[in-house]
């Protein structure tokens, strides 16, 4: 029996068929090697898998966000192996599986906007060369992401740039600003907290004061990732993650400044994912 997963560093989409031809979809937090330690790991897939006989599965092919280096991926297969025992397990970036989910067998550029970002260009069957292969990061990188988004939400908001109407609603909703604070210093997982404030902005988008944030990190996403590719105006541009679909007319607007035909936009590519490796097993 096979499981397919695919992990951001908010949450992890798990999927397989068990009886019934119809694939059951289950949900864990995201299992990114840079945040969590293997014991924990283990203890989130145990609690998500607790009604399961895991011991049916024999192939476990993983997506995941961070599963940028060879050490990071075996973090993360040491661990799933700690709990499917009789499974082989397969780890890879969760920039492939977007790939493979959006592009298939074609050429064409693959993008993540979710909690995190990330492009590539897709050869068909692999990602091309390219430097740095898996981003850079919250710190250094995830340009037009949520955790993006959050953090130019909350310097509009820390440096008095807001406009007094949106200032004063973000008040009455984020009454304690140095919980802001804390939160991003002195807790786990920063970038999840900042791309929590996607919310705010996607429920507030109408504004054009906030939807400028979006087109500002869309842009900034747009010009430092995909133009850089060469090929962005004759081959499709594929989207996944919650950002590119909760604010698809701002990417599509972006999209057409930069002169790219925009693709298939998913949220979720666990579904096709979980149908390349069916007819894959299926061809065996």
């Amino acid at each position: 029996m096979i499981l397919v997963a695919d992990s951001g560093s908010t949450k992890c989409d798990w999927m397989f068929s068990g009886i019934t031809p119809v694939p059951r979809l289950f949900e864990s937090v995201g299992l990114n090697p840079y945040f969590l330690k293997k014991e924990q790991i283990i203890r989130e897939v145990k609690k998500t898998f607790k009604d399961i006989t895991v011991t049916k599965f024999t192939k476990v092919y993983f997506y995941g966000s961070g599963c940028s280096t060879d050490a990071y991926k075996e973090h993360i297969r040491s661990s799933l192996a700690e709990v499917f025992t009789n499974a082989e397990i397969f780890v890879s970036h969760d920039l492939d599986g977007s790939a493979i989910a959006t592009c298939g067998n074609k050429e064409g550029i693959a993008c993540i906007l979710g909690t995190g970002s990330n492009a590539c260009y897709w050869g068909g069957k692999a990602i091309l060369p390219q430097i740095p292969k898996y981003g850079l990061g919250f710190i250094l990188g995830d340009e037009g992401s949520g955790m993006h988004l959050g953090k130019l939400l909350l310097k509009a908001y820390f440096y008095n740039e807001m406009p007094i109407n949106i200032r004063l609603y973000f008040d009455n909703t984020f009454p304690d600003k140095e919980d802001i604070i804390r939160s991003i210093y002195n807790k786990p997982n920063p970038n999840t907290y900042l791309a929590s404030y996607a919310k705010f902005i996607g429920e507030n988008v109408n504004f054009k004061y906030i939807e400028s944030i979006v087109l500002t990190a869309f842009r900034e996403f747009f010009s430092t990732h995909i133009v850089k590719y060469g090929k962005h105006k004759t081959v499709p541009v594929h989207f996944v993650g919650s950002i590119a679909t909760v604010f698809e007319p701002q990417l599509r607007q972006v999209a057409k400044e930069f002169k790219v035909n925009i693709g298939n936009i998913i949220k979720q590519p666990i579904h096709s994912l979980f149908e390349f490796h069916q007819k894959q097993a299926s061809a065996q």
